[in-house]
């Protein structure tokens, strides 16, 4: 990423704090450079409740209070931004459902693509920087697909698009994302950025000051056509119309909520479509057929309460013209255990196993 004056630097936030928690320092060098820069927090953080709680000393909030605690995370980024030397007139909020990304994006998030698109188009950036589909919160990979979504059907070409993690040791970004260190004056403005959040430190101090002395990373979009696997999705493999899934599932101590697996992508026409699948997990050892769509098969084998197996699944719905992305929900507490993975479309992948890109080094200097 090369910024001067003549850039305009857009980062899109899925939440007040990511700003300062992941991109502070490329917000401090793009302020030096005299690049225009836009920042856009999709939603206000308003569906926080524990810390709302405790500082308000409330159990029961309604939607009045929910409405009040995102007026306060919106002021307090925008006071973390001043820190950063950007404006608060350069901010934009668009509030979208907090907690509730990755159910838009399952069910219907055309009119929530064509608002990010506008946004983007609107004020023209050369570089755009947005989460990345590896980050383990639901709001952040839910959005990263959605931007994705955006760019690949109208930007891919004119945009230097780069991908930010906050939450997760994913190596699928993290193994290969180029990393960068600050100064120590930007650190320390840093650190002031991160203690504009005073709502969120209240519960979570010392994870979020740890921020301020990490490097951060970026991961340059559209420069790998592999797919790089992360979590309990061991391999993959996409065929004109069927895909190759070895999974491997690991006990997990605390786990929320259902395991799934999602397939979303265009369908011929263009239109979006959201697949599910379910998987058992509480048999010792089973022999099972598997059904996403339409006549899906694979082995599965048992011990104890892991799990491993291997499925081929039909994806006839889709088209291979476009990307294909795929999560393996296994939901811990506020976290899941993965993103999603992009897998590329049919026409341009090879066969055979994937093997992962260098990526560009990047000029933030």
């Amino acid at each position: 990423m090369r910024l001067n004056s003549d850039s305009r630097l857009m980062l899109i936030a899925p939440h007040p704090d990511d700003e300062a928690l992941a991109c502070s320092v490329i917000l401090q060098r793009a302020v030096r450079f005299g690049a225009a820069i836009r920042v856009i927090y999709a939603t206000d953080g308003d569906d926080n409740p524990w810390p709302q709680r405790m500082l308000e000393r409330k159990w029961r909030l309604n939607a009045a209070d929910r409405k009040r605690w995102g007026n306060l995370r919106r002021s307090e980024a925008l006071a973390a931004l001043r820190v950063l030397g950007v404006h608060p007139r350069d901010a934009q909020f668009l509030a979208l459902p907090d907690q509730g990304l990755t159910n838009l994006l399952k069910a219907d998030c055309r009119s929530t693509l064509a608002g990010l698109s506008r946004a983007i188009h609107a004020w023209s950036p050369t570089h755009l920087l947005v989460p990345s589909i590896a980050d383990t919160h639901p709001d952040h990979n839910a959005l990263a697909v959605m931007l994705r979504l955006v760019v690949e059907e109208d930007f891919e070409s004119q945009l230097s698009v780069w991908s930010y993690a906050v939450h997760g040791k994913s190596i699928a970004f993290f193994g290969r994302a180029q990393q960068f260190r600050q100064s120590q004056t930007e650190e320390a403005t840093k650190l002031q950025a991160i203690l504009c959040h005073k709502t969120q430190i209240k519960l979570s101090r010392r994870r979020f000051l740890a921020y301020a002395g990490r490097p951060e990373r970026l991961l340059k979009l559209g420069s790998s056509k592999a797919t790089a696997v992360d979590g309990s999705i061991r391999s993959i493999t996409r065929k004109t119309d069927v895909l190759h899934l070895n999974l491997r599932l690991s006990p997990k101590l605390v786990r929320t909520g259902e395991t799934a697996l999602f397939l979303l992508g265009r369908g011929p026409a263009g239109s979006l479509q959201c697949l599910k699948g379910r998987l058992p997990l509480h048999s010792c050892k089973i022999r099972m057929s598997y059904c996403l769509g339409g006549q899906g098969h694979g082995a599965a084998h048992y011990c104890g309460n892991a799990f491993a197996g291997e499925f081929v699944i039909p994806i006839d719905v889709f088209s291979p013209a476009h990307a294909l992305f795929v999560k393996l929900e296994r939901r811990s507490l506020f976290f899941d255990e993965a993103g999603w993975l992009e897998v590329p479309s049919a026409v341009r992948v090879q066969q055979g196993a994937p093997a992962i890109a260098a990526e560009p080094a990047l000029a933030i200097r």
